[in-house]
């Protein structure tokens, strides 16, 4: 296999991945909708440096060393389960406690005052988002992508298949990862865009609500299963 055959081949098989919903395109519809399309583009390249950081890594002998040290790996996807439920129980208390504001609010002044009130402050906040929100988001989404069992499962076992004799295993992690994180990019940065567009639908409380907690239960889920596992795997 040359190296165009691998670079080719690779992209088709990471496009199609990058095309199956999963935990990426969750995270970056959550920050859309919830804060700023700026919020969830930054989000994208959070998960897309991610995706790169995995290839170089499996390039470079993250394969080896796991196989070598299996408790390694498992270590990872423990952290990785853990994380997801930080990123469920933050998403349903902020969710809650939104709520319980906006109620405040309509009880000090008026439920018809209230209303337009929590309406142009949900509204003012998503128009605009500064450097350190988006550099929140941008970590958020590293961590989700880097954490993601389903990430480290593809790239440990996929990169190995496409390294080319002649070629050095650096080289050919950061060509084959930037192939992906370009796919990333495109295909996540539309999720964000068109989650914007969309947005204003559900920008309403209930609609964010809901929207909180169901993000909050399946990745509360995914991560009970990443460390179920684990457990089951050592037992």
């Amino acid at each position: 296999m040359t190296y165009m055959q691998a670079l080719i081949g690779f992209a088709l098989v990471a496009g199609s991945m990058a095309l199956v919903p999963g935990l990426d395109m969750m995270m970056v519809l959550h920050e859309t909708i919830n804060t700023t399309r700026a919020r969830g583009i930054a989000a994208v390249w959070g998960i897309s440096c991610g995706v790169l950081v995995w290839a170089v890594a499996a390039a470079v002998g993250l394969a080896a060393l796991i196989n070598a040290f299996p408790m390694a790996y498992d270590a990872i996807r423990v952290l990785g389960g853990l994380y997801l439920f930080y990123l469920a129980f933050s998403m349903a208390r902020k969710k809650t406690d939104t709520g319980e504001k906006n109620g405040a609010v309509q009880s000090a002044t008026g439920e018809s005052a209230g209303a337009d009130a929590g309406v142009a402050g949900v509204s003012a906040a998503m128009r605009t988002s500064n450097f350190r929100e988006c550099a929140q988001s941008f970590w958020r989404g590293f961590l989700t992508d880097f954490f993601n069992p389903k990430i480290g499962v593809f790239y440990i076992a996929i990169i190995p298949q496409f390294l080319v004799p002649g070629v050095g295993n650096l080289e050919m992690g950061i060509s084959l990862g930037m192939v992906h994180f370009v796919e990333s990019v495109i295909v996540l940065t539309t999720v964000a865009y068109a989650a914007s567009f969309f947005a204003s639908r559900l920008r309403n409380e209930r609609s964010q609500r809901i929207l909180g907690l169901v993000s909050g239960a399946i990745m509360a889920i995914l991560g009970g299963v990443t460390i179920a596992d684990v457990v089951k795997s050592r037992l």
